[in-house]
């Protein structure tokens, strides 16, 4: 730029030939292109242009060089010119020198608008007089910069939404300091207010007693020397302000410094509440099931071996008939057993069909009742709408009612009334199966319909696979009704469930 400037016609130029040049402009060049930082010079009125070499780059190629120096700053940078100007009159009148950083100024360059940011400040020269003659730019175009910091924060943004919309929580700790830091989600997991300050001791505090110590183990070991600074593990939480318990799942991993020192240790916290009592109600179902098929098969068996001996000995014995009931009884078990099996697999397959008529569902109540052989041990009083005709799928309606009952029946041991009531009101048929026996915790309720789960309660132990009510539910479900419970615990539970009149 020097020997650009050097060899430039100015006496073509509106500043004349540098012989007359004050000797305030000749300084303030040797500066500029002496520098090896990015500077800009506007002198005179006409604002007549000057730069040097750590500059150049920046008027891109092609571009406004090498037409730029000598220009008039109004007809080099005519796409910013409302920008600019401004700034230089403030400085150009006697005010105070400006600064800005990482400013957009779009540009004219590589034969294209570009958006380019710069921090720069202009600064004013003074001539022989002290008045200001010029205006000083000294400049670093941080387009790079910027555009690194956007696409860092643009992947933060990512990152974050992924993280919000898996709902995961996120966490970070330091070793040496114990302080923890987790995002919005974590505190509002731990019953911290969002902005609450952490620290570890509290942390371990909502992690219930029975985990503690085995999570506090897993994160030593993550931080031991020489380990690979992995730490995975699942253990429940308890808010600390509403005592609401969440299973999670922690990820993370520990970093450390070139003397084997661990010193950041983070990760992500996953709510697997419901994946994890599912799996804990399917290992139970397993269990239960096995134990529910093997009681029937054995007693049939045990039966049909006694069976084989008396008719080989005296086949018109008595025992003959007990030990043939008894096998039926068991085989009618076992293909109850078997058919909710069955009916859940066609659920989990959309195979669940109904077959609809017009019946009267009264007579379908009392034919349940009936057909559940309770010896008179239980009395069943029916009251409402005896005459409420439905359009729904018989077999499938009374399998609910079967349920629905039988349940009354085997959760009220002690007490020997059942109460059913048949209703209707807005298009819709209702009925009521209440009980008087041991209720249900009302921990249990909003569980009560999910496939597996089996109540057990005040030391009882009821057999079931614990899919009736999953079975019953998808039913209604079907029917395009609800069904619902209300229960207190020792004072027995209401089932119910509604389903429309004339449904197509």
């Amino acid at each position: 730029m020097g020997q650009l400037t050097r060899s430039f016609d100015w006496n073509n130029n509106i500043l004349g030939n540098p012989d007359g040049w004050s000797q305030s402009l000749l300084t303030t060049i040797n500066i500029m292109l002496s520098s090896k930082f990015p500077m800009f010079l506007w002198w005179g009125p006409q604002l007549i242009q000057f730069y040097n070499d750590a500059y150049r780059p920046s008027l891109g190629n092609p571009g406004k060089h090498p037409i730029a120096l000598g220009q008039r700053g109004e007809d080099c940078w005519q796409e910013i010119w409302p920008v600019i100007k401004p700034l230089i009159d403030q400085v150009m009148s006697g005010h105070e020198s400006t600064w800005s950083e990482d400013q957009l100024i779009p540009i004219y360059r590589n034969n294209q608008m570009e958006d380019v940011y710069w921090t720069f400040g202009y600064s004013k020269v003074t001539d022989e007089s002290g008045k200001p003659a010029g205006v000083l730019v000294i400049c670093n175009e941080t387009t790079r910069n910027v555009q690194s910091y956007n696409a860092v924060k643009e992947a933060k943004k990512e990152l974050e939404f992924a993280i919000e919309a898996a709902d995961l929580a996120t966490w970070d700790l330091n070793p040496v300091s114990n302080q923890f830091i987790g995002n919005n989600r974590l505190k509002n997991w731990f019953g911290l207010a969002p902005d609450e300050e952490i620290d570890l001791p509290s942390v371990i505090e909502a992690i219930i007693e029975e985990d503690r110590d085995r999570v506090t183990a897993a994160i030593q070991k993550a931080l031991e020397k020489g380990s690979d600074g992995n730490y995975n593990i699942i253990y429940t939480i308890k808010n600390l302000k509403s005592n609401v318990k969440r299973t999670v799942e922690a990820k993370g991993r520990a970093i450390f410094d070139a003397e084997g020192n661990a010193y950041r240790f983070s990760g992500i916290l996953q709510d697997v509440t419901e994946a994890y009592q599912l799996q804990q109600r399917k290992d139970e179902f397993i269990s239960v099931a096995s134990h529910e098929l093997k009681t029937p098969i054995t007693s049939v068996s045990a039966s049909m071996q006694i069976l084989q001996r008396l008719v080989k000995t005296d086949a018109s014995s008595e025992k003959v008939g007990l030990f043939v009931s008894k096998a039926n009884k068991n085989l009618n078990k076992l293909i109850h057993l078997l058919d909710d099996l069955l009916n859940v697999t066609k659920i989990q397959q959309g195979q669940l069909g109904l077959n609809k008529t017009r019946f009267n569902l009264t007579e379908l109540i009392n034919d349940c009742c009936e057909h559940l052989h309770l010896n008179g041990e239980h009395q069943f009083v029916i009251t409402g709408d005896k005459e409420l005709m439905i359009y729904a799928d018989y077999r499938r309606i009374d399998q609910v009612m079967i349920n629905l009952i039988s349940n009354a029946v085997k959760y009220s041991p002690q007490a020997k009334k059942v109460e059913i009531t048949v209703s209707h009101g807005n298009d819709e048929a209702t009925v009521a199966v209440r009980d008087f026996g041991i209720g249900i915790n009302p921990e249990k309720l909003p569980h009560l319909f999910d496939r597996y789960y089996r109540v057990d309660a005040l030391g009882h132990q009821f057999s079931g696979l614990g899919l009736g009510l999953y079975i019953s539910s998808e039913i209604i479900n079907r029917h395009n009704g609800k069904i619902g419970v209300n229960s207190n615990l020792g004072d027995g539970s209401e089932f119910w469930f509604n389903v429309p009149i004339d449904a197509d």
